[in-house]
């Protein structure tokens, strides 16, 4: 090959040689001096890099990298537990007070001494062949009855009832005692359960049926209603991202759980969701979300397929790494990977790592990837230089071929 090169380049006139000679000179120079400012490249080399003044640089160790991961476990950890102590102590729920629209299902009753006095609406005629009747307990279901826009309900006999804001139990007393004046009744009772109202627990967001909980007396668990929300539980259970094509495998999102109570969303991962015992409040809103909990950039020449991943859990350098489809054999410098990042109000920190030897391959192994991260691959110093050279051979083909 040095041979066809050297024969080729004395077939070219004096001036496009001597012209090709100063190029030749000083991409060798360059090379030899791995001052790469100037060449074509896809992004600063590693010892521009490393030449910032603007941020922190750290050379992670395998030890270090263990130490962080455990740290970043820690933390994950005491957000979850911090999340189910918040729901377990807040406030305990109250009885339910009655809304306007809220519907009631009401039920009249009264005691006649003696039996066949009949009740309200009850012909006296059929109490002997009623058991209940018969031994003085007349029952009469009103129906259902809707609060209407100034909290009142309407009864028969009874007129408009003020309801909204009391309790089923303060509810059936205000009805009982309207009754009791009106005298037509003897001991009139009533009951009062609401059909359909406003307690119920809402869950939408990313699930398979969104739909109002009903509350009942015992109490709703967020996992019972997340279950009836799921629907068939294949759509809301699976972390692929739906916008996922065949060349985009490593996007993948978190499910997580928001509980919104009094205004205040709290945050919990969906299998905490559904292995702790949370109970819920009336009028809780529970919304259900899939999304990347971690995603990071992947930059540079060094890297086969640069872009944006989505991950649902923190991953490891080396596994972000694969997810891009590992490093570019032919141009990556594997001696410097870096990984910059940037708290809020914080100095931005540039980590370190080099593939050469072991210890960097288990700290890449280790080291705990957070979202926003940027992985930037340099290539190697004697990449551009090869580009340069590449261009002028393409230069000088035409020539070669144009002579006789």
């Amino acid at each position: 090959m040095a041979e066809y090169i050297r024969r080729s380049f004395t077939m070219l006139d004096k001036s496009f040689r001597k012209r090709l000679s100063v190029a030749l000179a000083l991409t060798t120079s360059l090379s030899l001096t791995a001052c790469g400012t100037s060449m074509p490249n896809a992004g600063p080399l590693a010892g521009e890099i490393e030449q910032a003044k603007s941020v922190s640089i750290v050379h992670v160790s395998p030890d270090m990298a263990a130490q962080m991961q455990t740290e970043a476990h820690d933390r994950q950890q005491s957000e979850i537990t911090a999340a189910l102590n918040h729901l377990a102590l807040s406030q305990a729920a109250n009885d339910y007070r009655l809304h306007a629209g809220d519907d009631l299902q009401i039920s009249l009753w009264s005691f006649s001494e003696g039996g066949g006095g009949g009740g309200l609406g009850v012909d006296p005629s059929q109490s002997a062949s009623s058991p209940a009747m018969a031994s003085g307990i007349q029952g009469t279901p009103l129906g259902k009855f809707q609060i209407d826009a100034s909290g009142s309900v309407t009864l028969p006999y009874a007129g408009r009832v003020v309801v909204a804001g009391k309790t089923e139990s303060q509810a059936r007393s205000a009805i009982m005692a309207r009754y009791k004046a009106l005298g037509i009744l003897h001991n009139p009772d009533v009951t009062v359960r609401v059909a359909e109202g406003h307690q119920g627990v809402l869950v939408t967001g990313a699930t398979g049926q969104p739909q109002i909980v009903p509350w009942n007396a015992g109490g709703v668990s967020l996992s019972e209603a997340i279950t009836l929300g799921l629907g068939n539980g294949t759509t809301t259970l699976n972390e692929n991202s739906s916008s996922s094509s065949s060349s985009d495998t490593a996007s993948t999102n978190a499910i997580t759980v928001a509980v919104v109570r009094n205004g205040v969303e709290t945050d919990i991962p969906m299998s905490a969701a559904l292995d702790q015992d949370i109970t819920l409040h009336p009028k809780d809103k529970v919304i259900i979300r899939k999304r990347p909990a971690v995603q990071v950039t992947m930059l540079g020449g060094g890297i086969v397929r640069n872009g944006l991943l989505s991950f649902a859990k923190s991953p490891s350098l080396a596994a972000t790494i694969a997810a891009s489809q590992g490093l570019n054999p032919n141009t990556a410098n594997s001696t410097k990977i870096f990984i910059f990042r940037q708290h809020y109000g914080q100095k931005p920190t540039l980590f370190t790592f080099s593939w050469t030897d072991g210890d960097g391959l288990a700290a890449s192994q280790l080291f705990p990837m957070e979202n926003n991260d940027i992985v930037y691959v340099a290539e190697s110093p004697i990449i551009p230089v090869a580009r340069v050279l590449n261009t002028i051979f393409q230069m000088a083909e035409p020539a070669l071929i144009a002579r006789p």
